[in-house]
């Protein structure tokens, strides 16, 4: 399993999203209103939803005990057909929607599709099915934003979901042939004992997803409730806008949780894999910040001027969302080494009534402001504890090396947020590489490491890591 050449073909299918949603939105922001767009925004934030409450057994669980089963050549489809199964087992639940407006009701299909694609992706990642996720990744924004512009061009919603219904039956269909093609035919076998087991293990997790719900949404869900549509509509664009750094991130991300696992499984040192992956997505993440934030001004500026209003939102977010990933991948590294995962329980239903708190306190004095910032308060006491604990759990060490990248991450904050020229971004850029390379914080046994997983075509990126290791 080679991490590297994982993430590049995980970072595609986020490319393809980007590139295709951006487009999607330049048109829509163009043709329609924020209204029309809060009402796409719903139907994202259900998605949300179904991953949140209806995922029981939650997907880093899959991904983690394919792994261990790939690792050890103990992969069959029987065990395939019990992890497909839990899906199907959840169209009651999907029920409950049908209280909601008519467009939500005709989402219902959809929300189907995508958990149980979803289930389908997570088994195809442990098994390192990356090239194959991908095709169907790639595919799938192609429909999901690409043709759903018709939609927005005749102003219906209900042409909307349907022909996200229309990606959801292609994705889950090509994925199926995918695992079929490589397993054998595989048909849903129920074992309740089975999935009984496995939801127990991962109940702290699947709760703290719940609970970590109002946690990340419950600005939007505060901004739609005093707020209205218009507002929503603002202020989930701008949130999309500040989420892109994080999703081509999250390609990383994605890679670490079956790699961890696969090589934890052979016997690996855990320290020495989470430490040298948190120096180098430590220094992706302030390169991507610093580059993204003038980016994301800039294009917002330029092809959307309705949500210009949202600029300051903008950057709270994504400095909320971007700025901690390095430690809170370390997450992946919690679940893969099997750690005791009881306590994120607490804390998601600690941040998820913070948020709704701060969110009902702010957001009626200061508008789609105080959304922004309960995301930041959020962010930072998610951080906080996730470092603590993979510290006491003895998942990750911390040295002087990350003492330093932690002591970056408050100065790169304010720094954002107070300074406006962007030509003073380029001289943050050389300042945090001179720290990198004065405190050695990527060594050259590290780029060896690294180098060992690099495909030819990416030899440069070990010239840069010498220089500056």
């Amino acid at each position: 399993m080679n991490p590297i050449k994982n993430v590049l073909k995980s970072l595609s299918v986020t490319t393809t999203n980007v590139i295709v949603a951006l487009i999607f939105f330049i048109i829509t922001a163009k043709i329609s209103n924020p209204s029309f767009f809060g009402k796409v925004a719903i139907i994202q934030l259900l998605e949300v939803v179904t991953s949140a409450f209806f995922y029981f057994i939650p997907s880093q669980i899959i991904t983690r005990e394919i792994s261990y089963l790939y690792a050890k050549k103990e992969i069959n489809k029987k065990i395939i057909g019990k992890f497909l199964s839990f899906p199907f087992l959840a169209i009651p639940v999907f029920l409950i929607l049908l209280v909601f407006p008519n467009y939500v009701k005709l989402a219902i299909p959809y929300l189907f599709l995508y958990l149980l694609s979803s289930v389908l992706t997570a088994i195809m990642i442990g098994m390192d099915m990356f090239t194959e996720s991908a095709i169907t990744g790639n595919l799938f924004p192609i429909i999901r934003w690409g043709i759903s512009i018709i939609a927005v061009l005749l102003h219906s919603i209900y042409l909307f979901v349907e022909i996200w219904t229309l990606g959801g039956i292609l994705s889950v269909s090509m994925n199926y042939s995918f695992l079929s093609r490589k397993i054998g035919l595989i048909f849903p076998s129920p074992d309740f004992a089975f999935l009984l087991k496995l939801f127990r293990e991962g109940l702290p997790l699947y709760l703290s997803s719940s609970a970590g719900f109002f946690s990340s949404q419950g600005d939007r869900v505060t901004t739609a409730y005093l707020l209205g549509s218009y507002y929503l509509g603002i202020y989930q664009f701008s949130a999309l806008v500040a989420g892109v750094p994080s999703m081509m991130l999250g390609a990383l991300n994605n890679v670490l949780l079956p790699t961890a696992s696969f090589y934890k499984a052979l016997g690996k040192d855990e320290k020495k894999m989470s430490s040298l992956s948190f120096r180098f997505l430590s220094l992706l993440t302030f390169l991507a910040v610093i580059v993204s934030i003038p980016i994301g001004e800039a294009v917002i500026d330029r092809f959307f001027p309705v949500y210009k209003m949202g600029l300051k939102v903008f950057i709270l977010l994504l400095i909320s969302t971007t700025l901690p990933f390095s430690i809170s991948a370390l997450t992946s590294f919690i679940v893969a080494f099997k750690k005791d995962l009881r306590p994120f329980l607490i804390l998601s239903i600690l941040n998820g009534g913070l948020v709704l708190l701060t969110s009902y306190l702010l957001i009626p004095r200061i508008g789609i402001m105080g959304g922004a910032i309960s995301q930041i308060i959020i962010a930072t006491i998610y951080s906080l504890f996730v470092l603590f604990y993979a510290i006491k759990t003895s998942t990750f060490y911390l040295g002087k090396k990350e003492i330093s990248i932690l002591s970056m991450i408050p100065l790169i904050s304010i720094y954002e947020v107070t300074v406006d020229p962007p030509f003073l971004d380029f001289v943050l850029i050389i300042v945090i590489l001179a720290i990198f390379k004065i405190f050695r914080i990527i060594t050259e046994e590290d780029v060896k490491i690294i180098e060992s997983f690099l495909p030819r075509s990416l030899s440069f990126i070990s010239v840069i890591l010498r220089v500056i290791s």
